[in-house]
């Protein structure tokens, strides 16, 4: 019996109930070589079904064909609804459920905001009077997964631009940022997903797999890169875990034939004003661009709220109904946006709650441009200032705790896309980070060609025209 037919006879017996997509693929699932390297036991595939008990509540993907290539959808903490009434036991419900995600140890998040400043200097501080949005939190989790894959120097470079000690405090801090950050309770959302695609003519270790599933939530994937349907899947996945936001950058989201391993890590956020705009109010007025001078629709309204006054710029912060607030920043005159994020102090500001002293509570006449921005952001050469480097050389990567010593394998396509909207009714924000593998890929049928008799030859020109063709009879 092949390995992965093992591993889903497993979990059929652990409860064919509660992986109905798993259970069906033992009749008809074409078995990829989802061994751990130096083989697999029944043992070692129990905690994978244990540790992805349940599909998700809808079927996000219509791709024919795609339930062959889901091997376990993560199964996401449960919020209940928030209550629109006065039911006390629905209130408290919903206020348990948040209190267990939201109680995590003291320093669970150490080292984010350094990795917070460091890569948001790297990602924004050029960007050249274009739009630009960058999410820490989505590349801080593609990151981890990678980590986690990863071995030796290949690792040490990673941890060190995460700011983390080793992969055990990577592993804790990552699991605990993923739960203190999410929410899905019907009024507010912040849902943080992650997945890893594979190979399917490729054996991995499933103890690092069993990891990345257990300490970043992930989904697990497998099919033939070359295989358009595997590309669509992927795309599909992306557009349900940003909501649609990110259409136009997942069309262009393609696998490459030699894709070894790609990690995917989203954010979707959404929530309303705890003080919402008055549409009535909104008018157009003129923005001040760095290209020059734009008309747009601004929405006006007096409020109170929290204001800082900086040593170069002035910020206030808008609370959203159970889901954080977003603090705007305005540079004072003369200094610009990327001057602000190479600025140690603002930077420290955008990385931590501002010190109470700081901050006045002020009755404010406030004008906010209704705005949508998006951007695509290539991460390669800021990885690499980073200090990120021998995962992209095929030569010094070591991803062996995945696939072993004997596969060369580097890090080819690293992309973050991201898009912010906000209008009278609150905010919508979604962001995805791919990091894709490739190696020498791995050869379906193995044949010998020998030239030892009479052969036919052809030229072919760059457009595909025959330019030359012959018949050698004889070599000598």
């Amino acid at each position: 019996m092949k390995n992965n037919e093992i591993l889903l006879d497993v979990i059929g017996e652990v409860d064919e109930k509660l992986l109905p997509e798993l259970s069906e693929k033992k009749k008809k699932h074409k078995a990829p070589k989802w061994a751990a390297i130096g083989g697999l036991c029944a043992a070692a595939a129990i905690p994978l079904a244990l540790l992805l008990p349940k599909a998700w509540n809808r079927s996000p993907f219509s791709t024919v064909g795609s339930k062959d290539m889901v091997l376990a959808l993560a199964s996401l903490p449960v919020i209940p609804a928030y209550p629109t009434n006065d039911d006390e036991e629905a209130y408290k419900a919903w206020s348990t459920a948040k209190r267990a995600l939201r109680d995590q140890p003291k320093g669970y998040s150490d080292g984010f905001d350094i990795f917070f400043e460091n890569s948001a200097r790297t990602f924004l501080a050029d960007a050249n009077k274009e739009n630009v949005v960058y999410s820490p939190l989505s590349l801080f989790m593609a990151l981890g997964m990678t980590a986690e894959i990863s071995g030796g120097n290949t690792q040490a470079q990673i941890l060190d631009a995460l700011a983390q000690d080793d992969i055990s405090s990577l592993r804790s801090h990552a699991k605990s940022i993923w739960e203190a950050n999410y929410n899905d309770d019907g009024v507010s959302k912040c849902v943080l997903a992650t997945s890893l695609w594979t190979n399917n003519d490729f054996a991995y270790n499933m103890d690092t797999v069993n990891h990345v599933a257990e300490n970043y939530y992930s989904s697990l994937f497998t099919g033939d890169p070359g295989n358009p349907e595997y590309s669509k899947l992927l795309q599909d996945w992306l557009n349900e875990q940003t909501g649609d936001l990110l259409t136009d950058y997942t069309a262009d989201i393609n696998m490459d034939p030699a894709m070894l391993i790609t990690l995917a890590s989203t954010v979707n956020y959404e929530g309303k004003w705890a003080t919402q705009f008055n549409k009535q109010a909104t008018s157009p007025d003129t923005f001040h661009a760095a290209s020059g001078d734009e008309t747009c629709d601004f929405m006006n309204a007096i409020q109170s709220t929290s204001y800082v006054r900086g040593d170069k710029f002035s910020s206030i912060s808008l609370d959203l109904e159970e889901n954080g607030c977003m603090r705007l920043i305005l540079p004072d005159e003369g200094f610009s946006p990327e001057d602000l994020i190479r600025d140690e102090a603002v930077l420290n500001y955008l990385s931590n709650a501002a010190d109470p002293s700081q901050n006045k509570n002020v009755l404010a006449e406030i004008h906010i441009p209704k705005f949508d921005v998006s951007s695509g952001i290539d991460l390669s050469k800021g990885l690499k200032e980073m200090g990120i480097s021998d995962v992209f050389n095929a030569d010094k990567a070591d991803l062996s705790p995945l696939v072993g010593k004997d596969t060369a394998i580097s890090l080819s396509k690293a992309e973050q896309d991201s898009r912010v909207k906000i209008d009278e009714e609150g905010c919508k924000a979604a962001s995805l980070t791919v990091l894709e593998l490739c190696g020498a890929a791995a050869p379906k049928d193995s044949v010998e060609f020998k030239l030892d008799r009479p052969f036919i030859f052809e030229i072919m020109s760059e457009s595909g025209l025959p330019l030359f063709v012959g018949i050698v009879n004889t070599v000598a």
